[in-house]
């Protein structure tokens, strides 16, 4: 029989120990992994001790028994790793929610994207309270309100604001002056650039060099 774990919070009484013979995969559940990506997943278990729950709703037909909605490839590596029970988390839901979770959690095991990411997690949201999608998601309750907001962003005004941070940066950095100089030109330049930048420091000292000495020209003939 399952065992529930020894803790007075809502999440923890969710969690439940449960022999790996009586949990079962979802009949709908697209995702095969390679033998190779089990073994990986098995070892990275192995190595931490650790891994997120097995998302798991009483099983419609079996009684007694478990259906998978997330954490099916989890299942199989610690098969492979001998393990008997797993930790699972008591997702009770009928079958067009299970459906959903399914579909929903499997895109989100595979979203990068911030922003997308952000749209998964509001379809998630949507069946799962805010509160409990840090029990089944790598993300912490901080973590995914920064990530939900994302979705109240202005995107077209945000990309008009960094266009002009953009160029506003752009008009006042540093221009790329090009010219061609005599060969015999090119030392008396090159001298002067290097003796104006001895006492400079900072970022561009070779053009600031070179205004100072074009400066010194300036006031000498023209001041």
């Amino acid at each position: 029989m399952p065992t529930r774990s020894s803790s007075s919070s809502r999440d923890a009484e969710r969690l439940l120990t449960v022999p790996l013979e009586r949990l079962h995969p979802h009949p709908a559940n697209p995702n095969v992994m390679a033998e190779a990506v089990l073994a990986t997943l098995a070892r990275n278990i192995e190595r931490s001790g650790r891994y997120p729950p097995i998302v798991v709703r009483a099983h419609p037909e079996l009684a007694g028994d478990y259906q998978i909605i997330d954490g099916a490839q989890r299942s199989g590596a610690l098969r492979l790793l001998g393990h008997a029970e797993a930790t699972c988390f008591l997702w009770p839901c009928d079958d067009a929610t299970a459906l959903l979770l399914l579909a929903t959690l499997n895109r989100l095991h595979g979203e990068d994207l911030p922003y997308r990411r952000a749209e998964l997690l509001a379809e998630l949201e949507a069946l799962v309270p805010r509160d409990l999608l840090s029990s089944l998601l790598p993300e912490d309750a901080s973590t995914l309100d920064a990530t939900l907001a994302l979705l109240d962003v202005d995107r077209e005004r945000l990309l008009d604001d960094l266009t002009a941070a953009a160029a506003e940066r752009s008009a006042r950095g540093p221009r790329l002056i090009s010219f061609a100089v005599a060969v015999d030109d090119e030392p008396v330049i090159e001298a002067a650039v290097v003796a104006a930048s001895e006492g400079l420091s900072g970022p561009n000292r070779r053009g600031r060099a070179l205004a100072l000495v074009c400066a010194g020209y300036l006031e000498r003939h023209h001041g």
